[in-house]
């Protein structure tokens, strides 16, 4: 038994064979279609037709293809024009950037020149400050050391016064001390010479006390003598008094210094006593 293949059909009939004819068809169906379809043959319209009407256009019309050309020149220098504008404007921006920065800049350096003034005003008000502390705490120095020292030499002069005081005082009664001897070995010696002159009289008894004052001069010389207190025996002044007299000088008198006559021999005051005359 034969099969039967699909392939027969198309080999059946000699000349065309079906297959041609199918595909014969099929193309004259998809040509209808791509001239016919409305909606194909005004997309292909809308894209050939303006290029198919301007070079129609442009050969038939040359005033046509001037003002065209016009037109794109204008536009290119309008274009153009713009580019510049933009250029120009960027370049404007550019500088107005660059003044900026520069304006930043001085006012950056303005504000650090400002801000170096002041730092150096302060460093030098600080150290103006801190000199007139130092040459004030100078001054305070110098001015306690000169009290120190002012106190120093006032505690020195005070001991130094103290001192010479205790040195004059001690001169003083050392000076005392001998005049007081002086006094008493030249009062002595006037009371030996006296009495060498001295003539008792009979009425003269022991606890008798006459009191004569005797001025002197540096040689010794009596100038004048004078009863100052008597006795309470007219005859033991007078006596006592003209040996006075009789002296007349007391040439030991001399050696004594100046200072001592003139405190205690110039106005010598005597106390005699017949006791004392005759030791």
């Amino acid at each position: 038994m034969n099969s039967f293949h699909p392939m027969a059909l198309l080999l059946k009939h000699e000349g065309y064979p079906p297959a041609v004819v199918v595909a014969t068809l099929i193309h004259g169906f998809l040509l209808f279609i791509l001239f016919h379809n409305p909606v194909m043959s005004n997309e292909l319209v809308n894209i050939d037709e303006p290029i198919y009407i301007n070079a129609t256009t442009a050969e038939q019309n040359p005033q046509r293809l001037r003002r065209i050309q016009e037109l794109e020149l204008q536009r290119t220098r309008e274009v153009e024009a713009q580019r510049q504008r933009e250029r120009d404007a960027a370049a404007q921006r550019a500088r107005e950037e660059e003044a900026r920065q520069q304006e930043v800049q001085r006012e950056t350096e303005r504000l650090a020149q400002q801000r170096s003034e002041r730092e150096l005003a302060q460093r030098q008000q600080q150290e103006a400050e801190a000199q007139r502390q130092a040459l004030e705490q100078d001054r305070l120095d110098q001015a306690r050391i000169e009290r120190e020292r002012q106190a120093q030499i006032a505690r020195e002069q005070e001991v130094a016064r103290r001192a010479e005081l205790e040195r004059q005082q001690a001169l003083a009664s050392q000076q005392a001390a001998s005049d007081a001897r002086a006094v008493d070995t030249y009062v002595a010696i006037i009371n030996r010479t006296v009495a060498s002159y001295w003539d008792i009289p009979p009425s003269a008894r022991n606890g008798m006390t006459a009191v004569l004052a005797i001025r002197l001069v540096p040689t010794g010389e009596v100038i004048s003598v004078e009863v100052l207190q008597s006795s309470g025996n007219a005859a033991f002044d007078r006596s006592v008094e003209q040996a006075i007299r009789k002296a007349e000088r007391f040439p030991e008198l001399r050696d004594m210094s100046t200072t001592l006559f003139e405190t205690s021999f110039r106005n010598l005051t005597i106390t005699f006593r017949p006791e004392d005359l005759l030791r």
